[in-house]
């Protein structure tokens, strides 16, 4: 019997808030309405993006680690560690990390690039600084929601006006151009897929034909740095075995011309001091040109290994200037705030008995 009241009691309820909220059906409309017009304002008045990327396929190393994976197994044996691998490796894990730097970042800003839409070339330090300027919702929002960062930023002394690098010296940066280099920054997205190890970048940027050049700059400057980190060590060990080998032959060479010397001149002699010179002289030359030869097959073996180490990334999907705007998605605007109206209305409505559920 008990059971029964409750589900009477129960469809009552549903039945008031059906009540409730066909009564205020007038509010509901105007409430989701206010909200739909300001979400058409924010959508028709936000910044227009465009966003270009490009996909790369590094060289894995996969391979080469497979082919010694039987050879590793059986060094273990042995008490042979033959993994090349571990700390300080460069893996393409840490390429959005190479791209988030500040040095690279600075590079990227510093660089010149064409604005088409307003007709002029500048770097994107200086057009995000003095050109671009923010919408009436940018407005709107510095001076309600960042009001108190504003106030804040009156009162607060800004010694520096430029970023300064001096020579081994830190970078100085002023507040204003670290919170334009740190949006820069959101501008900017590498991403890594662990099971292709396929490469990921896009650049957003407010003109089509800048986003492009974006992107190209952000590949360019990132494969580079990947390179030289790769390949330094083995470069340069190639510049020891080089200017070692270039020793080695001038001493092999003076050797030679001393031997060949001292034969001509004992050819005719056969005092046992003049065969001893002529001994002595004879393993030198071995000497040397055993040292010459040793260093001449180190250097082909250092050209082969700068070519292993050096990357090559493969593009499979080149940079093209993008046609489509990207930002502002103005369909999916208006359909937040319709929402954001809707249920505002409805929690208006039935506010008493939201309040009785849960207080």
């Amino acid at each position: 019997m008990e059971q029964k009241d409750t589900i009477a009691e129960d469809e009552i309820d549903l039945i008031e808030l059906a009540k409730t909220i066909w009564a205020g059906r007038r509010v509901i409309v105007k409430i989701t309405s206010l909200f739909v017009v300001l979400g058409l304002i924010i959508a028709f008045t936000s910044k227009v993006e465009y966003e270009a990327s490009c996909k790369l396929l590094p060289e894995s190393q996969e391979g080469m680690k497979g082919g010694l994976g039987g050879l590793s197994g059986l060094a273990g044996l042995a008490g042979i560690n033959l993994d090349m691998g571990g700390a300080g490796v460069l893996t393409p894990e840490l390429y959005p990390e190479i791209a988030k730097s500040l040095p690279f970042q600075l590079q990227i800003l510093k660089d010149t690039l064409t604005f088409e839409n307003q007709n002029i070339k500048t770097t994107a330090f200086y057009y995000f600084k003095e050109i671009d300027k923010p919408t009436l919702f940018g407005y709107i929002a510095k001076y309600t929601i960042g009001l108190p960062g504003l106030i804040k930023s009156i009162f607060t002394e800004d010694e520096v006006n430029e970023i300064i690098q001096a020579q081994e010296e830190p970078i100085r940066i002023s507040k204003e151009d670290w919170k334009l280099i740190e949006a820069f920054k959101d501008r900017i997205n590498i991403s890594v897929d662990s099971k292709s190890g396929m490469i990921g970048v896009s650049v957003e940027m407010p003109d089509p034909l800048a986003a492009a050049q974006v992107t190209n700059k952000v590949v360019a400057l990132l494969t580079k740095k990947v390179t030289t980190y790769k390949s330094d060590k083995a470069k340069n060990n190639l510049e020891f075995i080089k200017s070692s080998f270039s020793d080695a032959k001038i001493e092999f060479e003076a050797t030679q011309e001393k031997l060949a010397s001292a034969t001509d001149r004992n050819r005719n002699v056969s005092s046992a001091t003049a065969q001893i010179d002529l001994q002595r002289l004879q393993n030198e030359y071995s000497l040397a040109f055993e040292v010459y030869k040793g260093l001449a097959s180190q250097v082909e073996q250092g050209k082969i290994k700068l070519k292993e180490e050096t990357p090559v990334f493969t593009v499979l999907e080149p940079v093209r200037v993008p046609v489509d705007k990207s930002k502002p998605k103005k369909m999916q605007m208006l359909s937040i705030s319709t929402f954001i109206g809707l249920m505002l209305s409805l929690l208006y409505l039935l506010r008493k008995v939201v309040f009785e559920i849960l207080f």
